[in-house]
């Protein structure tokens, strides 16, 4: 099973692909997403409340995990009983 504290950690550092099955019709979907702070919206860099509510909606919600999806530039959500695959990306 995926240790959602080390995903967490390596969404900090790394820009991540991750592949899992959406919850509202179950089908595929592959995100590259991201917690590293130079991907976020500057709103986010420049904010520690912002920074405070990403962490708090961790905490606060242990079967999802929200990221900044680099490819669609906006924040996207998944749960971690629907991961499949995870893969850092390089190049990023």
């Amino acid at each position: 099973m995926l240790d959602r504290d080390a995903l967490i950690m390596d969404l900090r550092t790394n820009v991540v692909e991750v592949t899992f099955n959406k919850v509202s019709d179950g089908s595929k979907r592959v995100m590259r997403c991201t917690l590293m702070k130079q991907h976020l919206p500057e709103s986010y860099r420049e904010s520690l409340e912002e920074e405070t509510q990403e962490k708090n909606f961790h905490k606060e919600n242990p079967d999802v995990i929200a990221a900044w999806d680099v490819q669609k530039g906006g924040w996207r959500s998944f749960r971690m009983d629907s991961v499949q695959y995870v893969q850092i990306i390089d190049g990023y």
